[in-house]
Formats: structure tokens, C-alpha cells, sequence
């Protein structure tokens, strides 16, 4: 592999979106500690590693997928900025591909040589380490999620890619989380991610707005394309207060109540593209990236500050 293939690679890969992923697995594990569970430092070094290794998978197959289709359509990118959290497929996602630092066959190998190795750390997790029967079971679920939701039955082309990735990337790692380090199944981490859950879905509705013209090109029948813009903006408030209404359960889950302060960090960023939205800012592109920005940061605080609410319940207990 040439430096700039790895280079390529890495760009295509978008390592700070894992945070969606590996933030929400060590949630569970931490749901798990709450419960009386020691920590196992092995296993979640391993499953650390397979989770990584998996969303990856996910993110390059599905970033090739829609590459490759938009190219088909005779669609000329425009190079904006490097990949980062907010890249969608107008804001520099397919850089790397565009540039030629990697090529689409390439990057598809790669994404499948990471199933590959994410295996045996399965089985590993499985037999040495004795994590539990569903070890195995749940690591393909969460290949057949990430493979089906681009490739195979084409999930996201079906008004099904926003169910399988609060499925997959929402509830899936939560449990995981959970299960690899508890080895028993709890309604615990489904009632603690609820939240997460709820928002991760309004955030995939957001993002897909940016790409309306594009996925529409390649007939991506996402469900923004089913409801439209319109509906698709208004549904961001009762959303955002469903997110907001499944944390009240943590009053019953005997975590101190000045801890939920941290809420408030969540809570900030979402209210404030909340607000954006209700006033139209998503009508323009540059409001849109405003709002998918904020969005993003308010989401990703949701499980960041559910960390933190368990491990000072833990603290003081």
C-alpha cells in the first residue's frame, strides 16, 4: 500500500465520526460497572478493536457505494476542506476518492479486509475470554447491518437506512457494550440509550437533507425524499422532545440528581438547532451546515454525558 492510498484510507474512513460508535459501546460497559460487573480490561480492549474495525466496514462500503453511484450519474464534485464530523456527500466525504488518493476498489477491499480480522477478535471475545453465547451472534448482526445498509438489500436506498442505523449504531452498541462485559442481557442499556436513540434517528433525517438532490439523483429513497424537506425540518422539535422526555427514567435509576446537570450540555446544542431549524435556517446551505453541526454536537454529548452521570453514581457509591 503507497503513502497516499494509507492516506486515502484514513481520509475515506473519517476516524472522528468512530466517536458515534465506540463512545456509545463504552456506555454499555460502564451500564455494566453500574450493575456490580468488574470491568474487564481485556475484553474491552478486544471488543474495542472488533467495534472499530466494524464501523469502519460500515463507513467506507457505504461512502463507495453512494461514490460510485453519483459517478454513474456524471456527478463533477467540488473538493471543500478535509472529512470531518460533518461531511456529507456536498461537503468533502468523497475527497479522498475525488483526488485519486485511493481508489473505490481499493477502499472496498479495505473495508472488507476489516470483517476479516474482526472475526477471530470475535471469537476470541467468544472462547478465551468467555464473554458469553450471544457474543458471536450480536457481531453479525452488526456485520449484516453495516453490509445490508449500502450493499445486498440496499437498506439506505429503501427508506430502511435510518431503522438499521438506530438499530446498529444507536441501540446495538449500547448493548454490546453491555453484554460483552455483564454477560447477561438487562433492559438496562435499551432504557438508558433510549435517548440516544431517539436523536441519532432525528440526526440521520438532518444530515440527509444536505443530500436531497444528490440521493434523489440515484434514487437513494432515504426517508427525507419520502416526507420532504418541509416535513422532515418540522419533525427535528417532537423529536427533540422525545429525546429529551426518554431521560426521565434516570430519575428512577438511582443516580444523584445534581449529575443530570450534565444533561445540560446536550441539551444546549440540540435546543440551539432546534431553533435554527424552526426559523428556516435549513433552507439555505451554509444554515444547513450550521444545524447538521450543532445536531451532531448535541447527539454525541447525549451518551458522553451518560457516561459521566453513571461513573459519579459509582463514585459515590
Amino acid at each position: 500500500m503507497t503513502r497516499n492510498t494509507l492516506a486515502g484510507w484514513v481520509e475515506l474512513s473519517g476516524f472522528p465520526k468512530f466517536t458515534t460508535t465506540l463512545i456509545p459501546f463504552l456506555l454499555g460497559a460502564v451500564l455494566a460497572w453500574h450493575e456490580g460487573y468488574v470491568i474487564d480490561m481485556p475484553v474491552l480492549a478486544v471488543s474495542f478493536i472488533a467495534v472499530f474495525l466494524l464501523t469502519n466496514f460500515c463507513f467506507v462500503l457505504n461512502a463507495c457505494s453512494v461514490y460510485a453511484d453519483l459517478k454513474q450519474k456524471g456527478v463533477i464534485f467540488q473538493v471543500e476542506g478535509a472529512n470531518s464530523l460533518h461531511s456529507t456527500a456536498v461537503s468533502g466525504r468523497f475527497n479522498a476518492l475525488e483526488n485519486g488518493l485511493i481508489s473505490v476498489k481499493h477502499a472496498v477491499t479495505g473495508a472488507y479486509l476489516c470483517v476479516l480480522v474482526a472475526l477471530p477478535l470475535s471469537v476470541l471475545l467468544w472462547l478465551p475470554l468467555n464473554t458469553g453465547p450471544l457474543t458471536m451472534p450480536l457481531g453479525l448482526v452488526g456485520i449484516i447491518i453495516a453490509y445490508s445498509y449500502s450493499r445486498g438489500p440496499r437498506l439506505s436506498y429503501h427508506c430502511l437506512g435510518e431503522l438499521a442505523l438506530t438499530i446498529g449504531v444507536a441501540w446495538l452498541t449500547v448493548f454490546s457494550g453491555y453484554y460483552l462485559q455483564a454477560h447477561q442481557v438487562s433492559w438496562l442499556p435499551t432504557i438508558v440509550a433510549l435517548p440516544w436513540m431517539i436523536d441519532a434517528f432525528k440526526l440521520k433525517l438532518t444530515r440527509e437533507l444536505p443530500d436531497f438532490e444528490y440521493d434523489s439523483l440515484i434514487n437513494r429513497n432515504t426517508l427525507a425524499i419520502r416526507l420532504g424537506k418541509e416535513l422532515t425540518a418540522k419533525l427535528c422539535l417532537p423529536l427533540t422532545l422525545c429525546s429529551w422526555a426518554a431521560f426521565i427514567p434516570l430519575l428512577w435509576l438511582g443516580v444523584p440528581y445534581y449529575s443530570l446537570l450534565l444533561l445540560t450540555f446536550p441539551m444546549f446544542y440540540t435546543a440551539k438547532s432546534v431553533i435554527l431549524m424552526h426559523r428556516g435556517d435549513w433552507k439555505n446551505r451554509d444554515g444547513l451546515r450550521t444545524i447538521t453541526k450543532k445536531a451532531f454536537t448535541g447527539m454525541i454529548l447525549i451518551p458522553v454525558a451518560l457516561i459521566g452521570i453513571f461513573v459519579i453514581t459509582i463514585l459515590i457509591g
